[in-house]
């Protein structure tokens, strides 16, 4: 556990008990230097700790495990934030602000991803524009200097993928996509890999990035990443638009084979899931990037196979 976090949930227990924090450090630890385990400027010694535990009543042994239940708990609601956020869910996402805007949070990086949610929020109901969501989300990362970083985190790799999205400098995002690329070759560089549908949003944007760029060979590089661990982890999260972009980028590349397979297979991830609009939404893609009923080009593709 980082000691910064140790010092946050300190910080947020004495907060909720109203005592000053002049109060709480005195005899113990200067307020000066108080403050600077909770900046993470400096590790605080367990002797510290143990004794600031103490006087909020709590045995330090208890407070580490309190620590990792709120952290879960903290996590599993910034998530369904971010996700609400993602889909639209206008009515989820207000409930949840005002929560969220007076916590004190016991992980930056929840924080980090609940204020990425929330600017996507404001930029969604047009209460901010690209160019401010996108600065935005360059001051809650640090940018430009996380672009010469050698570790980054997963929630940072989000924010910084979405500037691909929202962004209309060129020399930004095409600078962001080869950092983000250097970054998926040795996963080792990336902290917290292990959530899927995060990682998937990551790959998601740069398959999208790369196809609006001509960039084919990405696409379906990223795709193919996509589709690996969504079968591997038997998660279905954006399948269905992994194996579109494939299609995509097959038939542009003129590998007719290959992206008929890839529409078969975005035919069946549709099916799996069963959501008649996104069924819908698909098909009319694709009839316009096609000019094909989807439908109809599966029950051929099937007849072909049957008749070789």
């Amino acid at each position: 556990m980082k000691s910064q976090d140790l010092c946050g949930y300190l910080e947020r227990l004495r907060s909720s008990r109203n005592i000053s924090q002049e109060i709480f450090t005195n005899g113990i630890v200067s307020l000066r230097q108080y403050r600077r385990y909770l900046s993470g400027e400096s590790d605080i010694p367990f002797q510290v700790a143990d004794k600031l535990s103490d006087r909020l009543g709590v045995q330090t042994i208890n407070l580490l495990g309190e620590i990792e239940a709120t952290r879960f708990e903290e996590k599993r609601k910034v998530d369904k934030f971010y996700n609400s956020v993602v889909n639209n869910s206008k009515d989820d996402v207000l409930s949840m602000i005002s929560y969220f805007e007076n916590l004190e949070f016991i992980d930056p990086e929840n924080k980090l991803l609940f204020q990425h949610g929330l600017s996507l929020y404001l930029l969604i109901t047009e209460q901010a524009t690209r160019s401010v969501t996108v600065q935005k989300n360059k001051e809650i990362i640090n940018y430009p200097s996380i672009l010469k970083r050698t570790i980054i985190t997963l929630y940072e790799m989000v924010i910084l993928s979405s500037i691909l999205d929202y962004s209309d400098d060129p020399d930004d995002t095409a600078e962001i996509s080869v950092r983000l690329k250097t970054f998926l070759v040795n996963r080792s560089f990336i902290i917290g890999t292990g959530h899927e549908p995060i990682f998937n949003l990551v790959l998601f944007r740069l398959a999208r990035y790369s196809g609006k760029n001509n960039l084919y060979d990405d696409v379906i590089n990223y795709c193919n990443m996509g589709i690996e661990r969504n079968h591997s982890h038997k998660f279905y999260y954006l399948l269905d638009y992994f194996y579109y972009y494939s299609a995509l980028s097959y038939y542009s590349l003129g590998d007719m084979p290959n992206y008929e397979i890839m529409l078969v297979k975005c035919f069946h991830a549709l099916q799996t899931e069963g959501n008649q609009k996104k069924i819908e939404k698909f098909s009319s893609l694709i009839s316009e990037d096609f000019n094909i009923n989807f439908k109809d080009f599966v029950i051929s593709f099937y007849q072909k196979q049957n008749q070789e």
